[in-house]
């Protein structure tokens, strides 16, 4: 009997010098690699895998490569950190597997860091990426320090989300006045649950662009608390499993600029008072134990993500519509 393959899977893209390097789990002998700027349609530059599960192709701002396998058809992939000349953190949050089999669409909803540094090259970026809207949910204290600088064509709107764990210098003044006496990783899932239980009508918005068919940009400062919990909304909405939001929101402490948790300790020090009992890493980073426990309190208040979704005040419609545009199409 001939030996089957197992279906392509653990699809990385990994950014090295001139070239992506793609690399992937599976797939049969007869493995083809379209690579376009498409996300749904492959083209026609085809090429065969260097070896087996890998193949390196030309890097430019943005490729998708298509991996066609005769038995189990297209696999698509594409780098996802963003190459931006000032933007931390910028990422597509495309190709995470849904519970039934199916992925996250590319290249229909970005997350980042602050906007306020754009270039014109970064404008152009955007502009080819097809994004129509950018929401910027930090708060107006934020906005007025370092405004978006968005080209004139994207829509903007700000939708201000706060919480302790959004504003570390908010927190380092309530630990300077006694306020805050310690900070834990529950403490930032706690702050998490709040702006879940706050902000039902910005999360409502976002949620909405989508099921429009709107290609959306949200972000904060960092790109990791406030987008870290409107990134887990969009996937629950697609139904992606829970390991995958995980994965989603740890990324984010790679991008983090260095020092950081250094520099607030010694902040904290300089106040005369004991950094051991603050958890920075949790505080600064992206500690999959936060969104676990996040996850977790989801559940416990609204039973499961449909639950929250009611919350929200989503209709039926909208949350069908907004999981069909999340969703891939295999291409044509």
């Amino acid at each position: 009997m001939p030996i089957v393959a197992d279906p392509i899977s653990h699809v990385n893209v990994w950014p090295i010098d001139d070239e992506l390097l793609v690399t992937w789990r599976g797939g049969s002998e007869d493995v083809s690699v379209f690579v376009s700027d498409s996300p749904v349609d492959a083209g026609t530059n085809v090429s065969a895998p260097d070896g087996p599960g890998r193949v390196s192709v030309e890097r430019t701002r943005r490729a998708y490569i298509h991996l066609f396998d005769p038995d189990d058809g297209f696999t698509v992939a594409a780098q996802r950190v963003l190459p931006f000349e000032t933007v931390r953190n910028f990422r597509d949050i495309g190709g995470y597997p849904t519970m039934d089999g199916a992925a996250t669409r590319w290249g229909q909803v970005f997350r980042s860091g602050r906007l306020d540094e754009l270039t014109d090259a970064d404008h152009d970026h955007l502009r080819e990426l097809g994004i129509t809207r950018v929401f910027d949910l930090r708060t107006q204290g934020e906005v007025d320090n370092e405004p978006d600088r968005l080209p004139d064509d994207i829509a903007y709107e700000h939708m201000p989300m706060s919480s302790s764990v959004a504003i570390p210098k908010g927190l380092l003044e309530r630990i300077s006045d006694g306020d805050v006496t310690s900070y834990t990783k529950d403490d930032m899932a706690a702050g998490y649950l709040r702006m879940l239980e706050m902000f039902p009508h910005y999360l409502n918005t976002m949620v909405a662009a989508v099921a429009a068919g709107e290609k959306i940009l949200f972000h904060c400062t960092a790109g990791k608390d406030r987008t870290g919990i409107t990134a887990m909304t969009m996937l629950g909405i697609a139904e992606v499993a829970d390991a995958h939001v995980l994965d989603d929101y740890e990324v984010s402490a790679q991008y983090q600029p260095e020092g950081r948790v250094e520099f607030f300790t010694e902040e904290i020090r300089g106040m005369g008072i004991d950094p051991e009992p603050f958890d920075l890493h949790a505080m600064l980073g992206s500690p999959r134990p936060v969104m676990k426990k996040t996850l977790y309190g989801l559940r416990e208040r609204w039973q499961d993500h449909s639950g929250y979704h009611a919350h929200l005040g989503l209709t039926d419609d909208t949350i069908a519509a907004a999981r069909a545009n999340l969703r891939f199409e295999q291409p044509g």
